[in-house]
């Protein structure tokens, strides 16, 4: 599936990009004045978590309805699909994270919830967590008028309905084209959405002026030769003005990620650019996004 994408290249650039294609290693690299300098502390400084209230809707108790599977409903008159992935030791009366992943162009649900085991955060999270695997219209999400916010927000809607989660631990992640479309989350549905960790990803799906903010991480090759490095870090630099953000970095994680300071409280922004990997999402991507959501509790 990886290299569906090399062939088309030019198509994904103007239909909002997605997939995986080999890297470029020759390709021109977009100016680098705005990247962080990973040296920007000696140490790493101890990060506390943000505590919030824990908060369950009505799908907990008697209210927990839905099974493992796929699920459809209508929004803008349309029928959209969606698969859940309830813990086997599901607790009805338990408040669960609840994690949406994105997929790529020309990718599926079935990609995410299947082989990617939603992009390897399914084997960290193991029965602690409920992930939702939306489907994309034409297998993407230009997110045209703005319809695929309402599906998601739909579908969340309709998740806290029918399963016990934590309504201040809703999760987006997405890889490319799902990337692009977790920065749209993040700019419009902060109301609903704690986090977001786009991979490879843009603001080509849209991003709506809003003013709640969400905590976002972003991961981007600095040779993707699909999504341009200098795309994402357009996004984030559009997230740090959003969260107050200061040009100060420190190291988080053990990845080389940076964390932006004086950011506005429970808003943080970390930038993860790796010097390789091409328009794919590197195996250390799950260890950092799950640190990352683990934060907000």
């Amino acid at each position: 599936m990886r290299y569906v994408w090399a062939a088309l290249l030019s198509t994904a650039l103007v239909a909002c990009g997605g997939g995986a294609s080999s890297a470029n290693p020759s390709a021109p690299i977009p100016a680098l004045g705005s990247t962080p300098a990973l040296g920007a502390a000696p140490s790493t400084p101890v990060i506390p978590p943000v505590v919030v209230p824990p908060a369950s809707p009505a799908g907990c108790g008697s209210g927990s309805k839905l099974a493992t599977g796929m699920h459809s409903l209508t929004s803008d008159s349309t029928s959209r699909s969606y698969w859940i992935e309830m813990p086997a030791n599901y607790d009805r009366n338990k408040a669960y994270p609840l994690i949406i992943g994105l997929h790529w162009r020309d990718g599926s649900a079935a990609d995410v919830y299947g082989w990617s085991g939603f992009f390897g955060l399914k084997n960290l999270y193991g029965d602690n967590a409920i992930f939702v695997a939306p489907e994309g219209l034409d297998k993407g999400w230009a997110n045209t008028g703005d319809r695929d916010i309402r599906f998601l927000r739909a579908m969340i809607s309709e998740v806290q309905q029918g399963a016990c989660t934590d309504t201040q631990r809703v999760f987006a992640t997405g890889f490319s084209f799902g990337g692009m479309m977790s920065n749209a989350i993040g700019c419009q549905m902060g109301d609903v959405v704690r986090a977001i960790v786009p991979m490879a990803g843009s603001l080509w799906s849209g991003c709506a002026s809003s003013s709640n903010k969400v905590a976002a991480m972003f991961i981007h090759a600095k040779d993707d030769n699909v999504v341009p490095y200098s795309a994402g870090m357009e996004a984030r630099d559009l997230f740090l003005k959003r969260n107050s953000c200061s040009a100060n970095t420190v190291p988080v994680g053990s990845n080389g990620c940076v964390e932006y300071q004086g950011c506005d409280s429970g808003k943080p922004v970390i930038w993860c650019g790796t010097e390789t990997g091409g328009h794919w999402y590197p195996n250390f991507s799950a260890q950092e996004s799950k640190a990352f959501f683990e934060r907000f509790k």
